[in-house]
């Protein structure tokens, strides 16, 4: 590390103040001036190439380049259009963090678009001279995909000529700019395999992306594969979608690491260098993409830089209480920013996620279940004129992922696909998406079986249809009939269709009571702290009670029934659905539903 000029040190610290982001806006705690504070004591910042140092090598040349773009970035920011807000979201050492992704960005002055275009061009010269030198390899890729020419970006990481794992790290990060996360994630494997032990589980750390709880549960495992495995099965579940090729949370996540050591040896704007404070804002919320000057102390003069990371952002990975066992979470555990968010990404091809409309439902095949979806997409901004859409159903257990994955190119705005998965407890995630206009559409919550421990007869989950002619009689005649959605009109009729598992094929008798109850939330304490949903049984307008023989030379008895729902008003219900049998208790299975209007 090059020694701080005291002198230079003593002009910075006078002449600029704080930091903030805009979308994640940072900046010095309350209390600093303009001149701020000094650097975090945990590390000393990576200073500007001093005035008078090497300027004659292609790296010195080089590095004099890159400062000098910095400097000159610095004295040319922007004005912000927002200011931080009272308080932060996260005090890390000399920064001041908080999220806002509707604040508005200030655009780049052209003289610095220009001065960065003249720096990329002069690193392009010296890395035809040099290919072999690291630090010129790797600037130069860092401001071309800065510049947002990642296909220049790729180009540029092969043809560098550097030792070691270096240029394989800059052409996987460079696939990962430019959204092929599948030659992204395999190539960071490749740079880690070529790594020692300790340098690999140093890279591979998430310690600060997760809560107190996994970490010190993390913490505990040794450097080597039983944590190596911990790590990748929290980032196959941490996947904004299932269905899509390669693992874009892990390729961001080592494309951070990299900018770590990019940044390391020529810092950004922020005038202090690059520290350990700066490191884990990086790696926790991603690398600043633009950057705008703030009001500072008015009582010293200067002024504070502002930096907004790429948004919208949503948190990095689950709580640890969903990461332990995914198969029974709720879908408001996967909330986009399920507080407390520890990380925060930006996937580009998710600039908006929504939650799918959609309807899901369970049936026994043997051994397997057979699980089905039918989702309508076709009012959703970007989604239902999209041009091209693709869409996935992922189930996989909660212990190890081993997910089954039925997918689809060319999707149509409504429709209805199956997937197998295990008999028991499963994590679900339904996903639409179109790239073109970079629109999600997700579900994702665990999914079981209705409850049924040591009976012979099991029961199915309930879906409803919508009926046209002769009750179906099999899913595949039900599942064209379902409607992509769970809330419904009272006006129209309710199809509603299940199957019994293991009963006689000589025929037997069955009670099967139908009963429709209003959904009412009641506080109740849980092991998670969250609010639960008692069914609460108050009128019931609707109710259906049958005896009824079981299908005969089979142990499969499917039934529907159409209930009138007329009489409904506006809200949410359940609807139950009980089976007596002779020499076991009663069979219960439910699905909700949300009446909109007549």
């Amino acid at each position: 590390m090059r020694p701080r000029p005291i002198a230079a040190l003593v002009v910075l610290v006078a002449a600029f103040a704080a930091v903030n982001p805009a979308h994640a806006q940072r900046r010095f705690p309350p209390g600093g001036g303009s001149q701020g504070r000094p650097p975090s004591p945990r590390s000393e910042p990576t200073p500007f190439p001093e005035l008078g140092s090497d300027t004659t090598s292609p790296e010195g040349i080089g590095r004099a380049a890159q400062s000098r773009f910095e400097r000159f970035r610095r004295d040319h920011l922007p004005n912000a259009r927002s200011g931080r807000p009272g308080t932060c979201d996260e005090t890390v050492g000399r920064f001041c963090y908080w999220y806002d992704e509707k604040a508005p960005k200030a655009l780049e002055l052209k003289v610095v678009t220009d001065a960065r275009t003249a720096l990329v061009r002069t690193l392009d010269s010296l890395a035809h001279v040099v290919p072999v030198n690291q630090w010129i390899a790797g600037q130069r890729v860092r401001y071309l995909a800065e510049s947002e020419r990642y296909d220049d970006a790729l180009k540029a990481a092969r043809e560098c000529e550097a030792d070691g794992w270096w240029c394989s790290a800059l052409v996987a990060f460079s696939q990962h700019m430019r959204g092929n996360y599948w030659a992204a994630d395999s190539g960071f494997r490749d740079v880690q395999a070529q790594m020692g032990e300790r340098e690999r589980c140093s890279w591979r750390d998430i310690s600060m992306l997760i809560d107190d709880d996994t970490r010190q549960a993390y913490r505990r495992m040794p450097c080597g594969a039983e944590r190596e495995a911990y790590e990748d099965r929290i980032w196959w579940y941490s996947r904004t979608l299932y269905g899509m090729r390669g693992n874009d949370s892990r390729s961001e996540w080592n494309a951070r690491q990299l900018m770590v050591r990019l940044y390391q040896d020529a810092p950004s704007a922020y005038q202090f260098g690059f520290d350990e404070d700066e490191r884990e804002l990086l790696l926790r919320f991603g690398w600043a993409r633009w950057w705008a000057k703030g009001p500072g102390d008015p009582r010293e003069g200067g002024f504070s830089i502002i930096s907004d990371e790429a948004s919208p952002a949503y948190r990095y990975l689950p709580a640890g209480y969903v990461l332990s066992n995914p198969a029974i979470s709720d879908s408001s555990q996967w909330r986009l920013h399920q507080p407390p968010v520890i990380g925060r990404y930006a996937p580009p091809y998710a600039r908006k996620l929504v939650a799918l409309e959609h309807q899901q439902a369970m049936f026994r095949r043997g051994d397997s279940a057979l699980l089905v979806m039918a989702y309508d997409v076709s009012t959703v901004p970007g989604l239902g004129t999209a041009a091209h859409r693709r869409a996935a159903m992922v189930v996989a257990q909660g212990d190890q992922p081993a997910p089954r994955m039925t997918s689809r190119d060319n999707a149509p705005a409504g429709g209805t696909m199956t997937v197998t998965g295990s008999w028991g407890p499963l994590l679900f995630s339904g996903e639409i998406w179109a790239a073109d206009s970079s629109v999600v559409a997700r579900a994702r919550y665990g999914v079981h079986p209705p409850y049924a421990v040591g009976t012979r007869v099991t029961v199915s989950d309930l879906l409803f249809y919508k009926p046209s002619g002769a009750p179906p009689t099999s899913v595949e005649e039900a599942l064209p009939l379902a409607l992509p959605t769970e809330r419904v009109h009272a006006n129209a009729p309710l199809g509603v269709y299940w199957e019994s598992y293991g009963t006689d094929p000589s025929g037997e008798m069955m009670k099967l009571t139908v009963t429709v109850v209003r959904e009412v939330e009641e506080t109740s304490f849980l092991r998670r702290k969250d609010k639960a949903l008692r069914l609460v049984r108050e009128a019931t307008p609707v109710s259906i009670s049958t005896q009824d023989m079981s299908a005969r030379g089979r142990t499969i008895s499917p039934r529907a029934v159409q209930l009138d729902i007329s009489t409904l008003k506006k809200g949410a219900y359940i609807v139950q659905l009980e089976i007596e049998v002779d020499g076991q208790y009663a069979l219960r299975a439910d699905h909700r539903i949300e009446i909109i209007d007549k």
